[in-house]
């Protein structure tokens, strides 16, 4: 969550204005929600940038809240986990010790078509108890043979999951200035626009 506050910044660029005019509250208004949304596409394509993953593909997992109040905005990204294989490349032989995705081995884990055409990277639940992969919505994603199937033996499996939180936290020493940078620039044309028109 990033909780920014402008006051400063608008307090130098409005110096002589009218504060209460609706011209310059609107504004103020509308260059903390794009300077927001502009924090948003930043966090997104490190994320992304991180994880291997295409910025249409990431942005199935993402939960955004922006939130104004007067001169300052509360952003709030949240990343929900992703399967796996989404993350990059997926390497995996029967000789392997796991699948492979970027660079990391996940021990015990296979790439396969359990369910569906797609192959997806996969582990036993009982082997998953002893390696503790993360999983993608392990309540929700585990899967069991039927009563008496020849695989039995082979289930519960789970689909593995990869968290994407990590890769917004490292954004945090940069997104301050960015973020009042990019504010400065966009209340110095919002105000030039609005006062233009307010003229008119």
């Amino acid at each position: 969550m990033i909780d920014l506050d402008f006051d400063l910044i608008t307090d130098d660029l409005t110096l002589g204005l009218d504060r209460t005019s609706r011209a310059v509250k609107t504004a103020i208004k509308r260059a903390v929600r794009k300077t927001l949304n502009a924090l948003r596409t930043l966090i997104l394509r490190q994320v992304g940038r991180d994880s291997g993953m295409a910025h249409p593909k990431l942005k199935q997992y993402q939960r955004v809240h922006i939130s104004l109040r007067d001169n300052d905005g509360l952003l709030w990204v949240g990343l929900n986990p992703v399967p796996l294989h989404e993350t990059g490349r997926v390497s995996w032989s029967r000789h392997r010790a796991g699948a492979r995705v970027q660079g990391k081995t996940y021990a015990g884990t296979f790439y396969r078509s359990v369910y569906g055409s797609q192959p997806k990277v996969w582990i036993r639940s009982a082997r998953n108890r002893q390696e503790g992969h993360p999983g993608y919505h392990p309540k929700h994603r585990r899967y069991s043979a039927a009563h008496g199937s020849l695989n039995r033996g082979r289930f519960p499996v789970e689909l593995l999951g990869a968290s994407l939180d990590d890769s917004a936290g490292k954004l945090d020493a940069r997104i301050e200035q960015f973020a009042r940078d990019r504010f400065r620039k966009i209340l110095s044309h919002e105000l030039e626009y609005a006062l233009e028109h307010e003229r008119r």
